[in-house]
């Protein structure tokens, strides 16, 4: 569950605030108000949402402030990527503008601030999630036809052998995944010819309802990828939480459904979908928050990964 809490005020003469009312401008109708700062956590880096006398309110990603177990990449390579590659999208799907970023002040990335309940926030208060989920199958779709490639086939096997890796199984677990995935990367699936770039973090927390869906956090977004990696990935996330619940299962069916193009297309990506199911709860699986459920999680994605994959 994401929780905002105010944590204080920017000082007038701070530097970042500075900055921040410059990047701003144009949009504030007192430059010289106060400005109060909003913590954002649960996050895998500080975020902090900024709001301005006035209601104007922007959000402030940092990248030289990890939270999370990742700490070994260059901040500023990667507040970068995030920044043109909402640049990129923008004109594609509902993303929040990617407005300034600044290494000085910890890698930090700029982004308009949309208000409104995250998907994961509307499962938790038992909503409906059938229009919602519609509005994620549309934008995921756009995305996707929008930025058709190839796909590099042996770096998606290469990124489950890497989840695997940070599950640290034992050994003759490893050896089952092992031979699971060699089925997979022998047949006929997981095709080259239908790569795209992917939002690549498709979990519920990353969908905001806010005048229609908007995705947020391209951080690891990529190219040259299948498009059913961001479909299985929400899918694990949608089930995990419910086991065997039949209505996770009737929202994975109606998500699927509405991002195909007809029923020929819909039973074509159903193929595909156990593959990045179980790379969705292996993703899950490695959470040391989610400890409690790392045996079911792990039993899920094997019986995924088993499913035919001719």
């Amino acid at each position: 569950m994401k929780i905002e809490r105010e944590v204080g005020f920017l000082d007038p003469h701070d530097a970042f605030r500075g900055w921040l009312v410059g990047v701003l401008a144009d949009r504030l109708p007192d430059p010289d108000g106060d400005v109060r700062v909003y913590r954002i956590e649960p996050a895998s880096h500080v975020v902090c949402r900024y709001e301005f006398s006035g209601g104007v309110s922007v959000i402030g990603k940092f990248f030289g402030a990890p939270t999370g177990a990742n700490s070994r990449y260059d901040p500023r390579k990667a507040m970068k990527n995030e920044y043109y590659r909402i640049q990129r999208v923008s004109g594609l799907v509902r993303v929040p503008h990617a407005l300034a970023a600044k290494s000085r002040f910890h890698a930090v990335l700029v982004t308009d601030y949309i208000p409104g309940p995250t998907i994961r926030e509307l499962i938790a208060a038992k909503v409906s999630l059938y229009d919602h989920l519609t509005g994620v199958a549309h934008l995921l779709r756009r995305l996707h036809d929008n930025t058709r490639t190839s796909c590099n086939r042996a770096r998606e096997f290469s990124y489950f052998h890497k989840m695997l890796d940070q599950n640290q199984l034992p050994e003759h677990r490893r050896e089952r995944f092992n031979h699971l995935l060699g089925a997979w990367w022998h047949s006929p699936r997981i095709r080259r010819d239908e790569g795209c770039m992917v939002h690549g973090d498709a979990t519920p927390a990353n969908y905001l309802v806010g005048n229609g869906v908007w995705a947020i956090d391209f951080e690891g977004s990529r190219n040259h990828a299948h498009p059913i990696r961001d479909l299985g990935i929400l899918a694990a996330e949608l089930k995990a939480p419910h086991g065997n619940g039949s209505r996770a299962e009737d929202w994975i069916g109606h998500l699927l459904w509405h991002y195909s193009n007809g029923e020929e297309e819909f039973r074509h990506y159903t193929r595909d979908l156990p593959f990045f199911m179980a790379l969705g709860y292996l993703r899950i699986a490695r959470l040391p928050w989610r400890a409690a459920e790392r045996d079911r999680l792990l039993q899920e994605a094997e019986a995924c990964l088993a499913a035919a994959p001719g």
